[in-house]
């Protein structure tokens, strides 16, 4: 059965509205009658029946809530270098989405040469709240993960209880982190082409803890992926 993201649910009614009712209505071909999954993105799932239907709203009535958690009890942050090719940094936020992130903060490095020329964020930042969303209701979850205003490397700040910057240059394994307890973890990844000295000296100064995840060099949507699947295992609820 599908999942569809609504803002609220008042008095026992909802709406899908936009891409969500011209997905619904054109792509599904759901009509009046028909039961669908609804969550509000803070934690609450519904099971819904379409009570009417226009070209541009979809109104719904729920049937009952549904009591279910498919969120990691790990707060976890990444910190995404903004690549070049947006591609990439795209598929990291869908993956991570379902990967369990609770945050995601794009980071303008120094090899971030596209970002540094970006005036206005806006519509960047509306597509990637779509592609957690659209990640969200895939994966079963909840609760969408924040998206974060991009902020310069050496803005960033972590509040979590271990800090990590990937380096495929050097560090220690996430094996020798295993044995400690947190509940907050916080990662980043370089742009293409990784992070230099002085970028890696930054961090080190604000806490961060570089790790090598190995002698492949990983692309750097790959290294995200392979970094938030650590982090969940070690820390957080992947079996």
């Amino acid at each position: 059965m599908r999942r569809f993201k609504v803002d609220k649910v008042r008095g026992g009614v909802a709406y899908l509205r936009g891409q969500e009712a011209r997905h619904a209505l054109k792509v599904l071909r759901l009509r009046k009658g028909d039961e669908i999954f609804i969550f509000d993105g803070e934690g609450r799932e519904y099971l819904a029946v379409i009570d009417a239907a226009s070209p541009t709203s979809v109104k719904l009535k729920v049937v009952e809530e549904i009591n279910v958690n498919r969120d990691s009890p790990l707060h976890s942050t990444l910190f995404m270098g903004i690549t070049n090719k947006l591609q990439k940094f795209e598929l990291a936020v869908q993956k991570a989405t379902e990967l369990g992130v609770t945050e995601i903060v794009p980071v303008i490095c120094q090899r971030s040469s596209t970002a540094h020329n970006v005036k206005n964020w806006e519509g960047k930042l509306k597509r990637w709240k779509e592609i957690i969303i659209n990640a969200a209701k895939q994966c079963g979850r909840n609760i969408l993960p924040q998206l974060m205003e991009p902020v310069k490397l050496p803005e960033i700040e972590s509040n979590s209880d271990l800090s990590f910057v990937l380096w495929e240059k050097g560090g220690k394994s996430f094996k020798d982190f295993a044995d400690y307890s947190a509940s907050s973890v916080s990662f980043l990844v370089g742009p293409e082409g990784g992070l230099d000295r002085e970028e890696i000296n930054i961090l080190v100064e604000k806490g961060f803890k570089p790790i090598y995840l190995g002698k492949r060099i990983l692309r750097a949507e790959t290294a995200a992926i392979a970094g938030m699947t650590l982090i969940q295992y070690i820390w957080g609820d992947l079996c």
